[in-house]
């Protein structure tokens, strides 16, 4: 909590976060002046306005999954990927004002080698070659993943230049409405004649940096949560109970932001979330540092940090400190350390709330996720309209061996790409329920 709410003293490494500007500079990898002014762009884009948009965007992007599940009879073998498209399209249209639909063949626009879709996933699945490889010897590399990456960066690359080219002309045409979205925001700030105006390579990097950590990690997030109701079928029949104690029988698209959302925030979906983000966070680490020397106290005791000490506040390791997060009664920390293992939702029901510090998935202090009621949000309209109607299951069965098998690629299975994520998917199917 010191090195999160110290700002002034504690930053984020800027030349370490340096590599996510590749398109240009982002509110990631800037400090000072500079951040605070990318978070003043953006920070207005995530009202209430918008968040109405993603609970309604998110129930009708749910849907459409859902249809796409039903022609496969249920069958989902890698949920991360339509989670991803999922997440995507409800960012999409929330803060660039652009819907998109469940194609499953789309056709490349002119010009373009890649869909849009593809563009993103390409640009995150080579990420790694984008932030590592010089950007000189990329454009003339011979080798296979230097050229799909180089492909990547510049189809994306064309796509955001196109919306931003027609966001310029419904400028020119659009009457005020008070309601402005991320994209609005960054083009205006960058053609302001009232302030001095950000550079176009900053509109380019910032957009990027928001499609990345704003659908990447809700569709991981997404992911980890269904595959463990898959092996706790107890705790979501309860959740599948409080949701039909909340709207009964009535549609999805009827539901209510922010009555409806609130109240099934508060029960067993949002415990679902907290535990999932607790075991599986957002990022694993948090990195600052300290430009001059400082002072921290650790149980009465004071510890000097010398200037430039690169200090990694572990998410992680803080989320399963068994002072906070004790396991369930017939676990042992003697037994394999699987995260299915210590998972309690329940925990979330009653009236414990752990201690500032022990819980910081979306980061804490200043540089905090500004989109985590955006996350929130899509998360809990995801989750009720898919349990509403449809149950959700191991594809291989219910038995201990399927289970077994589920819990071991949830825990030794899981690795670091930008975000924790399953090597192998778990494969689900949804069955409907039962009337």
């Amino acid at each position: 909590m010191q090195l999160s709410h110290r700002h002034d003293d504690f930053i984020k490494p800027i030349d370490m976060l340096g590599m996510l500007n590749i398109y240009g500079p982002t509110i990631t990898a800037s400090k000072g002046d500079e951040h605070r002014k990318y978070r003043s762009i953006a920070s207005p884009s995530f009202n209430e306005n918008t968040h109405r948009t993603v609970w309604r965007e998110a129930i009708r992007q749910a849907e459409l999954m859902l249809e796409v599940w039903n022609h496969n009879t249920g069958h989902v073998s890698n949920l991360n990927v339509h989670a991803n498209r999922y997440a995507l399209h409800v960012l999409s249209k929330a803060l660039f004002n652009r819907e998109m639909a469940w194609d499953l063949a789309p056709e490349k626009p002119p010009g373009h080698q890649l869909t849009y879709p593809e563009a993103i996933s390409a640009v995150f699945k080579y990420n790694n070659t984008l932030f590592m490889t010089p950007r000189a010897l990329l454009n003339i590399s011979p080798v296979k993943e230097h050229r799909l990456a180089r492909q990547a960066f510049v189809e994306f690359r064309k796509y955001m230049e196109e919306m931003v080219q027609e966001q310029k002309r419904m400028a020119g045409a659009k009457q005020p409405t008070g309601h402005v979205n991320l994209l609005e925001n960054f083009v205006s700030a960058a053609h302001s004649t009232h302030a001095s105006p950000i550079p176009d390579a900053a509109v380019f990097g910032n957009l990027f940096i928001f499609i990345l950590a704003g659908h990447e990690t809700s569709a991981n997030t997404m992911t980890f949560a269904l595959s463990l109701l898959a092996c706790r079928p107890n705790f979501q029949k309860a959740l599948q109970a409080g949701i039909d104690n909340i709207v009964g029988g009535r549609d999805p698209a009827t539901w209510m932001y922010p009555q409806d959302y609130t109240k099934i925030m508060d029960g067993h979906i949002g415990a679902l979330m907290n535990e999932t983000l607790r075991l599986y966070t957002v990022l694993p680490f948090l990195p600052k540092t300290n430009e001059k020397a400082q002072t921290i106290s650790v149980d009465g005791v004071k510890h000097v940090i010398a200037p430039n000490t690169l200090a990694m506040i572990n998410t992680s390791a803080t989320h399963r400190h068994p002072k906070h997060w004790p396991l369930p009664l017939n676990r042992s920390y003697d037994s394999p350390p699987y995260p299915v293992s210590s998972f309690q939702p329940e925990r979330w029901l009653s009236e414990h709330r752990p201690v500032p510090g022990a819980f910081i998935p979306f980061a804490e202090g200043f540089r905090s996720c500004m989109g985590s009621r955006f996350a929130r949000i899509e998360f809990c309209a995801a989750i009720a309209t898919i349990c509403k109607n449809y149950t959700v299951e191991l594809e291989d069965g219910t038995g201990q061996a399927a289970l077994a098998k589920a819990e071991a690629q949830l825990s030794s299975g899981v690795g670091f790409e930008m975000g924790l994520k399953l090597k192998e998917p778990v494969a689900l199917k949804f069955v409907r329920r039962s009337v």
